[in-house]
């Protein structure tokens, strides 16, 4: 018996339910009842599942665990806690204006004392965060200032201690390395340990530090958990701290050939290390990125809050819009209508699909910003023509543009995803206002956005003629 079997039997039979009536309020016969109770047979469609529920009269938590146990029947339980896991992240992509700035002098144990002479043990957390405060803060006041991790970004109090950081405009260069979980396998929460980590190094990018994160491969959870001595170590130009992986013991260094010793383990390391995120820093190199990823012929997705209106954008629109103060704007204006006229064609086609919400297309339409656009590139759109580009949209004959409903629909308006299966990329505006894309190209996480996006369940998409008519509604109200 699968799962959910033995919890529909165990329903039968604890609320006494006669199986020929919940056959007929389903609609099916007797015998094909009796295989879905007895587990040789699933339901095939969710709906089915959701009328025997209703007969059954389930309360909320019995019938959300009947439906989880079928859909993990349906897909299997990695898949759908895989699946589960990037909704989370997605549903929950720090947005800027929602990162708490910490006062560094309350986080920093006590910064006036100095770093202390030679080595020292540190027998507490609380001595570990001291130490480690104390030497990023005198680090993060030279203009050369450099910090280096050899440790996974599961240290709270650290990252954001970091984060902070962010808020005094802090040059400090931050290199880490952190070790990927080298299989699908979740933990004991069904968490991926891999996207966990990607979540928790964001803010850092949110926050405009100068932080660039290298991985490896490894069986996470068996290389930290062992008896592995100091497995962390967290490294400035004059100190260094190596400790547990729980954080709670470790040993202080200062001595200036320890700390250089250190140093050439860590790049020897850095070595053998791939980049995580290649960071995208020019309008041109961003065109680059753009076109290159666009001659896939691969399925594509997109899901943003806004719709990608770039398709619709015509060579008198990128005129009229583009600022006239930029430095080379002729030559720019020209380079946009060429990339625009090349995206067109990619993205209006049926292997790109585009997932987006009623409440981004309300935004661009009171606004007259996209956000996959940067700022300072454009002037915001008239009211008119915001209702042009959306119209336009309506009028994709392709319809690979899908609205998105339930909790999907409150996407946070931060966050924009490109995934092919050769690469991708996330944007977001960090603090001081500015378009930032982060490509990527590591495997596994390519994998469980692909997944995610190739098996997104219908019931959080609006059908392609209620998309029509709540995108008229909003274009009705604003003319």
């Amino acid at each position: 018996m699968t799962s959910f079997s033995a919890l529909l039997s165990s329903f039968v039979e604890q609320k006494h339910i006669q199986i020929h009536p919940l056959t007929l309020y389903c609609n099916v016969d007797r015998s094909t009842m009796y295989k879905y109770i007895n587990g040789k047979r699933l339901p095939p469609r969710q709906e089915l599942v959701e009328r025997i529920a209703d007969y059954m009269r389930l309360s909320p938590s019995e019938h959300e665990e009947l439906m989880t146990a079928w859909m993990i029947a349906q897909v299997g339980e990695e898949a759908y806690y895989n699946r589960k896991n990037v909704e989370n992240f997605i549903l929950h992509f720090p947005d800027v204006s929602k990162i708490d700035p910490v006062p560094i002098s309350a986080s920093a144990g006590t910064p006036d004392r100095g770093i202390p002479a030679d080595c020292q043990a540190l027998a507490s957390q609380t001595a570990v965060n001291s130490a480690v405060s104390r030497m990023i803060l005198s680090e993060a006041r030279k203009e050369d200032g450099r910090l280096a991790l050899l440790l996974q970004p599961d240290n709270e109090y650290l990252f954001h201690f970091l984060t902070s950081l962010g808020e005094s405009e802090c040059s400090l260069s931050i290199e880490q390395i952190l070790c990927l979980n080298n299989s699908g396998q979740l933990n004991k929460s069904n968490q991926s340990l891999n996207l966990l980590y990607l979540q928790a190094v964001l803010p850092l990018y949110i926050r405009t530090l100068n932080y660039n994160v290298y991985y490896y491969y490894d069986s996470v959870e068996s290389h930290f958990s062992s008896f592995n001595g100091l497995p962390c170590l967290i490294l400035t130009s004059e100190a260094a701290v190596a400790c547990t992986s729980d954080y709670r013991t470790g040993i202080f260094y200062s001595q200036s050939e320890t700390v250089q010793l250190l140093w050439e383990l860590f790049r020897g390391y850095k070595e053998k290390c791939s980049l995580l995120f290649h960071p995208v820093s020019s309008i041109v190199d961003e065109l680059n990125m753009l076109r290159a990823l666009g001659k896939s012929s691969e399925i594509n997705y997109a899901i943003q809050p806004e719709p990608c209106l770039v398709p619709f954008l015509t060579p008198d629109l990128v005129k009229k819009y583009v600022r006239q103060d930029l430095p080379d704007h002729d030559e720019l204006v020209s380079l946009l209508i060429d990339f625009l006229a090349y995206q067109k064609q990619g993205i209006l086609s049926q292997r790109f699909h585009v997932y987006h919400t009623l409440e981004g297309i309300r935004s661009f339409l009171d606004t007259g910003k996209l956000y996959e656009i940067p700022e300072g590139l454009y002037h915001p759109f008239s009211p008119e023509d915001r209702r042009l580009l959306v119209s336009r949209m309506l009028e994709n004959p392709t319809k690979n543009y899908r609205l998105l409903r339930g909790p999907l629909q409150f996407l946070p308006h931060n966050f924009h995803l490109y995934v092919s299966p050769s690469g991708g990329y996330l944007l977001f505006t960090n603090r001081l206002n500015q378009t930032v894309y982060l490509l990527f190209e590591e495997q596994s996480l390519l994998a469980l956005f692909l997944d995610y996006l190739n098996h997104i369940d219908v019931k959080y998409l609006y059908s392609c003629e209620q998309m029509q008519n709540l995108v008229k509604n909003q274009l009705f109200f604003r003319t």
